[in-house]
C-alpha cells in the first residue's frame, strides 16, 4: 500500500474547550475503493494511525477470498 494509492479526509468533529477540536480521519484506498473512518481518538494523528491499521486488515481480508 503506497501513500499515492490512498486518499486521506480529516474532519473537525467536536470541540471540547479544554482538549480542542477532534478530528475525524477518512482514509480511501482509490485501486479497491475501500473506505475506512476513525474517529475515537483525541488527535488527528492518532485516528490516521487507527485508520491505517482498519485499512490494512479490510485489504488483507479481501486478498484472503
Amino acid at each position: 500500500m503506497n501513500e499515492d494509492e490512498l486518499e486521506i479526509n480529516t474532519c473537525e468533529l467536536l470541540y471540547d474547550p479544554y482538549v480542542g477540536a477532534h478530528v475525524g480521519v477518512e482514509i480511501t484506498h482509490k485501486p479497491s475503493n475501500i473506505t475506512v473512518r476513525n474517529i475515537d481518538k483525541r488527535t488527528q494523528f492518532a485516528n490516521k494511525a487507527e485508520a491505517i491499521k482498519k485499512l490494512k486488515f479490510e485489504l488483507s481480508t479481501l486478498n484472503s477470498r
